[in-house]
């Protein structure tokens, strides 16, 4: 009889542990959801494996399957405000989380049509609501771990199959560029392969520092001209002295479009009073996210001397962000990314130039979600979530064909020219460059490297204009190279043949027509068909 009534209390205090279990579940009504409860989504054992096949369904609608992304064998669960756990799919069967809540949350989660028979991964449509629809915010995201460097371009907005319909046919795919791009860092003449650069001695970082000499003196910077004497204190400032060995070296991000000078100093350099053409000290510009070594830093602490891919020279040191090796590769590698695609986009005071790479981290409306690099108080990169209009941008690489290299050019019309780029302008040859790093190509940033690294080189030394116009007929769209400028040839328009580039006698990017009577037929000296 005992035995049976410690049977019977067992039980009962079984029903009641059971009842407590299952009212201490959270049922989300409408007022809590008009709160928008917060939910904790981390990794946590002992819980289901909720992503055993790297993205897994959750459910469907009428247009679309949502999968979950995370890693694979990870596990999730979701912690609610009040302390209680639950595996994901409790929530998903008992519908006490939809969509947004989940995105609200922090996961990342994909969603593909119904109608495409392509597997999920084939997709590249990604939401996260950690960014805003007013081009910034100050959240920040933490890099992925994604070392996977073949770039994903199937959501380009421009076909990208040649097909008998198909009018615009691709010139190469993307795979053919990405293989191309070996064949133009082999030729080119100015190349840092910075990913295999471990070590650097003094003698060497001297040796890139001291390559650069003052140019010709006086220059003037407006009324005030230079000379020996105001101009020892630009050469000191290099602090030549202060060079030392590298053992390791320290990596950097732009994180600003920064003005790339052969000294550390922003007095410019002009031929003539109060006359802004060619600052003789601008090197060039670096786009943010390019990746540099830093090796060296200036006297006044204001400068370091980098190494970017194309090009050594200094930088402000406020224009770049110290960065860790996964830190740059979820920056510069990662396979989901968006390309810009105007002249210029500014967000958060921040100029990005066409082909500036940024990783896509979902769309919201009609916002493309995007990673800005940024610097942290610190020193360090800090990853900051943005919006930019989709139509300013492609998701994935643009699509190598005639009609879109024609349509970007053709948004530089009126764009101002500026040796080097300097103040937000153009040159000649980083309006070409920056064309064709759209489309995924390594393109160098010098006319010097172009014309003889990107393609296939028809000479037209010693040909008479009509002769060399006959030879660039049907050669649209190709490079035309003259002594120091470069042009890009569109075709005909009204049955006349015309180039776009950036003239520095027209001080901008212009639209010309290209007659046998033209001074620049006459010096274009070869042709460059890009990619062949």
């Amino acid at each position: 009889m005992k035995n049976n009534t410690l049977f019977y209390i067992f039980i009962t205090l079984l029903i009641i542990n059971g009842m407590l279990i299952y009212s201490s579940i959270p049922k989300i009504n409408n007022t809590l959801k008009k709160d928008k409860i917060m939910v904790n989504v981390f990794k946590i054992t002992n819980v289901t494996t909720m992503c055993d096949d790297y993205e897994e369904e959750l459910f469907k609608d009428s247009e679309y399957t949502y999968y979950l992304v995370c890693s694979k064998s990870s596990n999730i669960a979701i912690k609610y405000f009040d302390g209680d756990v639950y595996t994901l799919k409790d929530m998903i069967e008992n519908k006490y989380l939809t969509i947004d809540d989940l995105i609200n949350g922090g996961l990342i989660i994909k969603k593909v049509p119904n109608n495409n028979e392509s597997t999920p991964n084939d997709n590249l449509v990604v939401d996260n609501s950690k960014t805003n629809e007013n081009n910034s915010s100050n959240s920040e995201t933490k890099p992925s771990t994604n070392t996977d460097t073949k770039p994903n371009t199937s959501a380009n907005p421009k076909p990208d199959n040649n097909t008998e319909a198909n009018q615009n046919p691709v010139i190469l795919t993307t795979d053919e560029i990405f293989e191309y791009n070996k064949k133009i860092i082999n030729k080119t003449d100015m190349y840092y392969d910075i990913n295999n650069i471990k070590s650097l001695s003094k003698e060497k970082i001297k040796e890139y520092i001291t390559t650069y000499n003052l140019p010709k003196l006086p220059k003037y910077d407006g009324e005030l001209e230079l000379n020996s004497t105001n101009t020892q204190s630009i050469l000191d400032n290099r602090a030549l002295d202060n060079i030392i060995d590298l053992n390791s070296i320290t990596k950097g991000i732009i994180v600003k479009r920064t003005n790339l000078r052969s000294f550390p100093t922003n007095i410019h350099f002009y031929d003539n009073k109060n006359k802004k053409d060619f600052d003789r000290l601008q090197e060039t510009e670096l786009h943010v996210n390019t990746p540099v070594l830093i090796i060296h830093e200036s006297l006044d602490k204001e400068w370091y001397f980098v190494l970017s891919p194309f090009y050594a020279g200094w930088v402000l040191k406020d224009n770049v962000a110290y960065a860790k090796d996964n830190d740059l590769n979820y920056l510069i590698n990662n396979k989901n990314f968006i390309v810009i695609t105007e002249p210029a986009v500014n967000i958060n005071n921040v100029t990005l130039d066409m082909s500036v790479k940024l990783p896509f981290v979902g769309s919201t409306n009609n916002n493309l979600n995007v990673i800005l690099p940024t610097k942290g108080s610190d020193g360090f990169v800090k990853m900051t979530n943005v919006s930019i209009s989709k139509d300013k941008a492609s998701i994935g690489y643009l699509s190598y064909t005639k009609e879109n290299i024609i349509e970007l050019a053709t948004k530089y019309l009126g764009t101002n020219y500026s040796w080097g780029g300097l103040d937000n302008g153009v040159d000649c040859s980083s309006f070409a460059s920056n064309l064709y790093r759209v489309f995924g190509f390594t393109f160098p940033r010098n006319t010097s490297s172009q014309n003889k690294s990107v393609g296939s080189i028809t000479s037209l030394e010693n040909k008479t204009p009509t002769e060399k116009l006959n030879l660039i007929k049907n050669t649209e769209p190709s490079l035309l190279f003259q002594s120091g400028h470069v042009m890009l040839y569109i075709g005909d328009d009204n049955n006349k043949p015309y180039i776009i580039h950036a003239s520095g006698s027209d001080m901008q990017v212009v639209k010309t027509e290209l007659t046998v009577n033209s001074t620049y037929l006459k010096k274009i000296n070869r042709v460059v068909l890009v990619g062949k």
